[in-house]
């Protein structure tokens, strides 16, 4: 009875050490302020992710036959920094909190919504078509700047933001030339495009023939 007796206790302290052990594991993945995936969640899934796709698209040797790119979209919130300048750090936080939601209603659960850093969120649709880009950047587009968010107190904030966005495979026919870190620059890239095109709108890459061309 005795053995029995601590050989239970032990599974239970075992249960509870897995449990506090996944806890952690959890924290360490996620954004404290907005509760989104943080970049080590990416780091670790994304390179499943990349062959499944590039698999997917091109084991059949003659195209996709389902949808199976992935998309990465940076989002940059506008003049940020106005923000916290004009109405406090707490403020700011709530607007990122704010756009951490207003970004999960875009996506599909099946997707990856990442703080990227700062003021900048990474989206990433899972089992996309390429041709997507513009359609899903225009509905984080209008997701943000459709309705003011509310501070505390009831008042009204307009808040923008600029997206770039770039396809995995960049070019189909070479889809081993760019790694989703480089998707990731070019999309950076795309970014700065549509700050310098005014803000409030987006810019991507897109194929074209075996090249790639601006889509803005």
């Amino acid at each position: 009875r005795m053995v029995e007796a601590r050989t239970a206790a032990l599974a239970t302290a075992n249960a509870e050490l897995a449990q506090a052990h996944r806890a952690v594991e959890e924290a360490s993945l996620t954004d404290p302020l907005t509760g989104l995936h943080n970049r080590r969640f990416l780091w670790r899934h994304v390179d499943a992710d990349v062959a499944l796709a590039l698999r997917g698209r091109y084991e059949a040797g003659d195209g996709p036959r389902e949808p199976c790119d992935l998309l990465f979209f940076l989002v940059d919130v506008d003049h940020f920094k106005r923000i916290n300048d004009q109405h406090g750090h707490a403020v700011g936080d709530l607007v990122l909190v704010e756009m951490g939601r207003r970004l999960r209603s875009v996506f599909r659960e099946s997707d990856h919504v990442v703080r990227w850093g700062g003021e900048e969120f990474l989206g990433v649709a899972r089992g996309a078509h390429r041709e997507d880009g513009p359609r899903v950047a225009e509905r984080i587009r209008q997701a943000v700047a459709g309705a003011p968010f509310v501070l505390p107190g009831g008042q009204p904030l307009a808040v923008r933001c600029s997206i770039g966005f770039a396809a995995l495979p960049l070019v189909a026919v070479h889809r081993h030339a760019f790694g989703w870190e480089d998707t990731v620059a070019i999309a950076d890239e795309a970014l700065y495009e549509a700050k310098a095109a005014g803000r409030d709108g987006w810019a991507g890459f897109e194929e074209s023939g075996e090249g790639i061309d601006w889509a803005t």
